[in-house]
């Protein structure tokens, strides 16, 4: 029976990079993303045998060729990688309604139904990587679907990483701070010209966010935080008032010269 590592959102950004970091240590890695170019070209570059299969995880029918894959298959998941997901910065006014749904669509529920048809494949030593973020650690004005669905993740990873025990199976939910990725070009494009996020406080790199998430999976760790600075906020946000943290976040953003005219 083949050890594999799942991978998803493999085709860029963050799940490119768990693609690249693990190469080698799996028997085959099964890479889910979009563009067939984009998975081609990441299969062209990793050693260890790997299969792209394009997928858009808000889609029902995605799921349905993903389970007759795995019961075709039978494969031991020795690891799961959700690393899927977008995000919109911008008013309720300045996101369409549609990228509202479509972000719990991919950031939750699509979290949801990988971890859990994947877990019947899954055997004792195996892990979960769960991507959220800091962002869902507080309420934020202008990016509130993001964090509402990070904070989402953040508590569903958690909780599932105590129900498994009993199966030696560990959930590791890694929060990056602002990652320098793909991410921001679709982040950014909103109705409006004027940026919302006008001052990142620190943008780390992707493989570091992933060197350090994959030595704290391998320690069955419950969370994984890259970074003194992201690690300072989770702490901050924690004892502070939420109604407080977000005036701060507010202030630091300038949000209210910004919408002041509208």
């Amino acid at each position: 029976m083949k050890n594999i590592a799942v991978i998803t959102g493999a085709s860029s950004g963050m799940g490119r990079e768990f693609v690249r970091q693990l190469d080698g240590q799996y028997d085959e890695i099964w890479g889910i993303g979009l563009g067939k170019e984009s998975l081609e070209e990441v299969k062209s570059q990793t050693k260890t045998p790997f299969r792209g299969f394009e997928l858009d995880l808000t889609k029902d029918e995605s799921f349905a060729l993903y389970t007759s894959f795995l019961e075709n298959e039978k494969p031991n998941i020795a690891l799961l990688v959700n690393a899927s997901g977008f995000g919109k910065f911008g008013r309720y006014d300045e996101v369409d309604v549609e990228d509202s749904a479509n972000m719990i669509d991919l950031n939750c529920k699509a979290v949801v139904k990988m971890t859990e048809y994947s877990l019947p494949f899954m055997g004792k030593g195996s892990h979960i990587v769960e991507i959220a973020s800091v962002a869902g650690f507080q309420p934020i004005p202008c990016i509130n679907v993001y964090a509402a669905t990070k904070a989402f993740v953040i508590s569903y990873a958690r909780a599932l990483n105590q129900e498994l025990k009993s199966r030696k199976i560990a959930v590791t939910c890694v929060c990056p701070f602002w990652t320098k990725t793909k991410f921001f070009d679709r982040a950014t494009q909103i109705k409006s010209d004027r940026a919302v996020v006008t001052k990142y406080v620190a943008m780390y790199k992707p493989e570091n966010v992933v060197k350090k998430a994959i030595k704290d999976f391998k320690k069955s760790k419950e969370l994984s935080i890259c970074g003194f600075i992201a690690r300072s906020q989770v702490r901050m946000v924690n004892m502070l008032p939420k109604k407080m943290v977000m005036k701060i976040w507010s202030n630091q953003q300038k949000l209210k010269k910004r919408y002041k005219d509208k």
